[in-house]
């Protein structure tokens, strides 16, 4: 039996991972794209975007690949997915214009008898309300995690897949492309699939909040919340792949969206929303935690010169979307400050900032160093080297990357967040 010919609109960072796990079980996937520029580097084999050996997948199926700016080579495809990130205001809230409007052009070029299939993420009712078959209509949750998208596009722990009405028969070429992942297939109607993806993410911000309480504790009462999460991931509840490191704050973009959007379904059916609130708050709060260190330290010792390492908003990608390195560049007046990342070459809009070309030129010469991204790299840089170039001997390392013990019997002052400091 031939197999179904895949459509993905978007090569944004969800489309193209999607489109390459796709092309990777031997289906023939058509990759549409507005930006010329774009397609024209994913033609010469170029990833646009960093993601751990895409680049290296979208080699290995390129003959699988079709990537195109002619959104007429959709119409012969039997399932086509809207695969283009959606964007979010500075509040957090979704931007759905340009979704609608790239779904009403695609639906334009499709033949009548493809299945057209959500997989950006939009908020309950969404899907429902768009105009097209709804025997041909499905909404696909994705949960891929930057630095590990290719990986969990590949390999999903489940599939979610929303339709009209969940007793309804997925149409076999859409069923025929879902079981060539191997795992479990979870059927339900729009609303709850739509709603599923919001609910894992409260999930998951709920313990990156619960963690950040805690270990803002630890700082306090002279407990260690290292030696406490070594307790929690033994525990079958919750278990070793919780996110039970201390952070700063949410950010990323989608887990904050998530919050806007359930915050404002509470607010709309006459909901308490107090408890969402609490936990932006406290992510606001936890972005801020560099920043008052500096200014506490600023009041014994002389800073002048800041290092910073890290832009990314966490490791594995290149993305600074509410980075916490990048608000706190904003937030730091009257420093000369120096940065270093290894994914990101350049940030927009923001002056008196010099982009370094490696850590040890970062580091040299300066003040205060201060890790915003937790890159493996950055734990090889030797206690002799950072002794000799930090002036202050004053390292913020936020979530405990360097051998605390090791910096302190060089005299280095290690900050960490979740252990007790004196300034």
């Amino acid at each position: 039996m031939k197999l179904p010919t895949i459509g993905f609109v978007g090569m944004s960072h969800l489309g193209l991972n999607y489109a390459v796990a796709t092309a990777s079980k031997k289906f023939k996937v058509i990759c549409y794209d507005e930006n010329i520029s774009k397609i024209n580097l994913l033609k010469n084999k170029i990833s646009p975007i960093f993601e751990k050996d895409l680049e290296k997948k979208i080699k290995l199926n390129f003959s699988n690949l079709n990537f195109t700016n002619n959104i007429s080579d959709l119409k012969n495809c039997d399932n086509v997915y809207i695969s283009k990130d959606v964007s979010t205001k500075a509040s957090g809230e979704s931007d759905l214009t340009s979704t609608k409007r790239l779904i009403d052009k695609t639906i334009k070029h499709l033949d009548e008898k493809s299945n057209l299939i959500i997989l950006c993420q939009v908020p309950p009712g969404f899907c429902r309300s768009i105009n097209w078959n709804k025997n041909q209509l499905f909404y696909q949750v994705e949960t891929l995690i930057f630095g590990k998208a290719l990986e969990r596009a590949l390999y999903p722990e489940r599939l979610i897949v929303g339709t009209e009405n969940k007793k309804k028969k997925i149409k076999q070429s859409y069923l025929k492309l879902l079981r060539s992942f191997n795992c479990p297939l979870i059927i339900m109607n729009y609303e709850s699939a739509e709603l599923a993806k919001i609910s894992i993410n409260m999930y998951l911000i709920s313990t990156v909040t619960t963690t950040n309480v805690i270990s803002e504790l630890c700082e306090k009462i002279d407990a260690n919340w290292n030696d406490i999460s070594i307790a929690l991931k033994l525990d079958r509840r919750i278990g070793k792949y919780a996110y039970l490191e201390p952070g700063l704050g949410i950010s990323g973009g989608n887990l904050e969206r998530d919050l806007y959007t359930l915050q404002k379904l509470q607010v709309s059916n006459r909901l308490n929303n107090r408890f969402i609130q609490e936990l932006k708050n406290k992510s606001i709060s936890r972005k801020l935690w560099i920043l008052n260190v500096v200014k506490k330290l600023k009041k014994k010792y002389k800073l002048k010169n800041i290092s910073i390492l890290g832009l990314a908003y966490k490791i594995g990608t290149h993305s600074i979307k509410n980075s916490p390195g990048i608000q706190l560049i904003k937030n730091l007046k009257g420093f000369k400050i120096r940065v270093f990342d290894p994914i990101v070459e350049k940030i927009d809009k923001i002056k008196n900032v010099k982009i370094c070309n490696n850590s040890h030129e970062t580091i040299k010469g300066c003040d205060i160093l201060i890790i915003t991204t937790p890159w493996k790299e950055f734990k090889k840089i030797s206690s002799i080297f950072l002794k000799k170039n930090i002036k202050n001997r004053l390292i913020i390392d936020p979530y405990n990357l360097l051998d605390k013990k090791v910096l302190e019997k060089k005299g280095i002052k290690h900050i960490s967040m979740g252990i007790k400091y004196d300034i």
